[in-house]
C-alpha cells in the first residue's frame, strides 16, 4: 500500500516559506512536499485541516511577494491528479484517549483525530506535539507514526 501522509499546517507554512521553525532558510519541508508528489504518495486532509491550509497559505505573511501563495495553487492542482490528495469530506471523529494529550498540544487534537481515523503518517515540525503523543501513549495505542519533516524525507529515502 502506498504510504499516505498528513502534513501539519506548520509543515506547509515552512514549505511555502522555504524555512525551518526558526525562520532560517531550509528546503526540508518543500522537498518533502515535492517528493511526496513525485513518488506517487498521497496527502490526506479533512475539512478542518484543509481550512487551516487555506487560511495559513493565503496569509501575506506566509508567502513571498514574488511567488505568492504558490503552495496553495499546488494543492489545488493535486485535486486533478488521481490519488495525490485524499480529502476526507468530514471532520475526523474524536477518540477515547484524546483527553490524555497534554494541554499544550490540545489545539492539535483535530490533526491527531485525522491520523487516528486514517492511519496516515503524521508529519509535524511541532516537537512538543510529537513528544506529547508519545508520552501520553496515544501514538502507541493507535499505532500512529508521528515524524518530523526530516524523518519523513528519510522514509521516502530522500533525506
Amino acid at each position: 500500500m502506498t504510504p499516505r501522509f498528513i502534513l501539519d499546517e506548520n509543515v506547509v507554512i515552512f514549505a511555502q516559506l522555504e524555512c525551518d521553525e526558526t525562520g532560517s532558510p531550509n528546503s526540508t519541508c518543500v522537498d518533502l512536499f515535492q517528493q511526496i508528489v513525485e513518488i506517487c504518495h498521497t496527502i490526506v486532509v479533512d475539512d478542518t485541516l484543509w481550512d487551516k491550509y487555506v487560511e495559513q497559505l493565503n496569509r501575506p505573511a506566509n508567502f513571498d511577494a514574488d511567488r505568492g501563495p504558490w503552495l496553495m495553487r499546488a494543492f489545488y492542482n493535486l485535486f486533478r491528479i488521481d490519488g495525490k490528495l485524499e480529502g476526507i469530506d468530514h471532520n475526523a471523529p474524536g477518540f477515547a484517549e484524546e483527553s490524555s494529550i497534554p494541554q499544550g498540544s490540545q489545539d492539535d487534537v483535530f490533526i491527531v483525530r485525522l491520523a487516528v481515523e486514517t492511519r496516515a503518517i503524521l508529519v509535524t515540525a511541532d516537537r512538543p506535539l510529537r513528544e506529547d503523543l508519545a508520552s501520553s501513549g496515544v501514538a502507541s495505542r493507535y499505532s500512529l507514526r508521528v515524524v518530523s519533516p526530516q524523518e519523513a524525507l528519510g522514509l521516502l529515502g530522500r533525506a
